[in-house]
């Protein structure tokens, strides 16, 4: 562990100065086969979700450098911890290829200015979420909680997705598409949820704030379940630990798709579309009170 205030503050200098600007330069081109969603917004922003596997290899590390750099600008991962193992990144492997990863990006710089995650089963082919071959989700390790038990011992774990990391980045300015990039990344993320929640018995599980992404989701149409499970206290050793800090608690989520989603997509569709300025989270309330 890292005790000297001046090693600390290097390594902090060196990581948000090696990436102060992220870009992913001609991404849609770069992309291998189609995308799971594609949008072009009138900010000149350019949204795509893509498999990890879709993405040049040097693109999908700077995925998590830019990762690794949001949560320490935010005070969310353990100094310490980084600098003295000298991350650039934040750690991933092989599955980060089996992943879902939203991107939105500038179309005129290719800079990256929002992400989020849509992370599949790290689980045997063919286990349930009962078998003791099941490998936790993060949202189980954190919450010392069993899905089996809230979505059935029977349910395959290849049918439940984890939703993590939606960020928009901390550098950006007040502007119509500082407002507009979580709602786009909610938008391509939401689309991999469309898809993975077609199976029988899907789920979308994480973890948020009640009065923030919870809520947010709930506004994009999802019928969200929240479950009243305390995190567990972090590890010393854990990089993510000062995450478990802050005042508002955070609480696990279950996701599915009601009647609402599809229909709300297309109109956050059409709110995006036009550029208008203005809380699109209002315009998504007055939707739903007008369907209700």
């Amino acid at each position: 562990m890292i005790t000297d205030v001046a090693s600390r503050s290097d390594y902090r200098v060196r990581l948000l100065h090696e990436t102060r600007a992220i870009t992913l330069p001609d991404l849609e081109s770069s992309v291998d086969g189609e995308p799971i969603f594609r949008a072009a917004g009138p900010e000149g922003l350019l949204t795509l979700t893509v498999r990890g596997a879709q993405l040049p290899a040097p693109y999908l590390s700077d995925v998590y450098r830019f990762r690794l750099a949001q949560y320490l600008q935010r005070g969310w991962i353990n100094e310490d911890i980084a600098a003295a193992r000298g991350l650039d990144a934040e750690p991933y492997d092989e599955t980060a290829l089996t992943d879902q990863h939203t991107l939105v990006v500038e179309e005129e710089t290719g800079r990256l200015r929002g992400y989020g995650t849509l992370a599949g089963t790290r689980s045997p082919a063919g286990t349930r979420l009962g078998d003791a071959e099941h490998r936790p989700f993060v949202v189980e390790r954190d919450y010392a909680l069993r899905l089996a038990d809230h979505l059935g011992a029977a349910t395959p774990s290849a049918h439940v997705w984890e939703g993590k990391r939606l960020v928009r980045d901390y550098a950006m300015d007040r502007s119509q598409a500082g407002v507009s990039v979580p709602w786009w990344v909610y938008r391509g993320w939401a689309e991999g949820c469309v898809r993975a929640l077609a199976d029988e018995g899907a789920a979308i599980v994480g973890d948020g704030k009640p009065g923030v992404a919870i809520h947010q989701l709930g506004l994009l149409g999802f019928s969200a379940r929240m479950l009243d499970v305390p995190a567990k206290p972090p590890a010393p050793t854990d990089l993510f630990a000062p995450m478990w800090g802050q005042e508002q608690r955070s609480y696990p989520f279950v996701l599915t798709d009601g009647d609402a989603l599809r229909p709300t997509l297309a109109h956050l569709d059409a709110v995006l579309a036009s550029g208008e300025p203005g809380s699109v989270g209002g315009r998504l309330t007055a939707f739903q009170e007008a369907r209700s």
